[in-house]
């Protein structure tokens, strides 16, 4: 899991979540990288315009979700 965007929140190098939703957004985006053969780098900028959009006080898994559905609609996933 090297190649996840920067800033998610790790204990040992592992992913970690405060709320289940969390885990799900994280699972949910994951999920969907693999079926499309591709790993996290599209998901990243988006990533990052969302927290640039978005702002610093937005919470880091509220910016995922907000990225995770501008590469849906980017991908034409209705």
């Amino acid at each position: 899991m090297s190649d996840l965007p920067e800033g998610i929140p790790r204990d040992n190098g592992e992913p970690v979540f405060a709320a289940p939703w969390e885990s799900r957004a994280f699972g949910l985006a994951s999920a969907y990288l693999d079926t499309k053969g591709e790993d996290w780098s599209r998901f990243r900028h988006h990533l990052m315009d969302a927290i640039a959009d978005l702002g610093p006080e937005t919470p880091y898994y509220e910016a995922w979700v907000t990225a995770l559905e501008r590469l849906l609609v980017a991908d034409g996933v209705r």
